[in-house]
């Protein structure tokens, strides 16, 4: 408990899946948090239980101007922005022959584009806010090794690892109490993942036994494995952490 305590915190994608857990530990670890997500009434829901150590805010990652306002918001609510979580993300199982263009282009804006605006606004806000600071990526298994299945997901998360690790640097080099790291996962069983096995004509019982044995570790994550990371990375045990690569992926890429 109070690993997190006196901490702010924006976790985009937090109205379900591994956000929405992340939203959970963090509250009871002792953060208040901004849940950001497109999705209204499930967003609503969270804070309304998280209550009064969360709020909602309606964000589309992918637009430059609503970080802006999801960022007064926080301060507004709050007085602070100590950590963001870049946590939203799409994806599709399409290979390069059969990804489509604007595919490409809502993998590239939701995951790649929005950690770029994500990242870029919350350092102009924690810059001078006198405190330690913190920026987590979601990037993914697929940040790291390629997958043919996943064309555009690829693209957009081996952006983002690098994006980090430049950010990183930046934040270091011009002294600021910023960390920038990136989390990357291995299959989990979220609201993606029965989105992902339903558009392929998959029962979740069949998704998870193909995809279980791509992990040697013998079976897939839960969204509290992710999330314990990003308590982690957020937290003061980790002040000498900053451009690292968390692989929490049952040694997926051990391999």
């Amino acid at each position: 408990m109070d690993r997190l305590k006196g901490k702010v915190a924006i976790i985009t994608g937090a109205a379900q899946g591994i956000g929405a857990c992340t939203a959970e530990i963090f509250v009871k670890e002792g953060a208040k948090v901004v849940i950001a997500d497109l999705n209204e009434a499930a967003g609503c829901a969270q804070a309304d239980k998280l209550a009064p150590n969360a709020a909602f805010f309606k964000l589309n990652v992918a637009d430059y101007a609503a970080w802006k306002e999801c960022i007064a918001f926080t301060k507004a609510t709050f007085g602070k922005l100590n950590v963001l979580i870049n946590n939203a993300g799409i994806s599709y199982r399409k290979d390069v022959a059969g990804t489509t263009l604007e595919e490409w282009n809502r993998t590239i804006a939701v995951n790649q584009t929005g950690v770029f605006y994500g990242i870029q606004t919350a350092i102009e806000e924690m810059r001078t806010n006198g405190e330690k600071c913190s920026i987590a990526n979601a990037s993914s298994i697929e940040g790291l090794v390629a997958e043919s299945a996943f064309f555009a997901y690829c693209a957009a998360k081996g952006a983002v690892t690098l994006m980090t690790k430049a950010a990183a640097l930046y934040c270091g080099e011009n002294h600021l109490n910023i960390r920038v790291n990136s989390v990357h996962p291995g299959y989990i069983l979220t609201p993606m993942a029965y989105d992902d096995a339903r558009q392929n004509g998959q029962t979740i019982e069949e998704y998870s036994a193909e995809f279980i044995q791509k992990h040697p570790i013998g079976y897939l994550g839960k969204p509290e494995d992710i999330a314990y990371g990003y308590v982690y990375l957020s937290s003061d045990e980790a002040n000498f952490v900053s451009g690292a690569q968390l692989a929490i992926d049952g040694c997926y890429t051990a391999q």
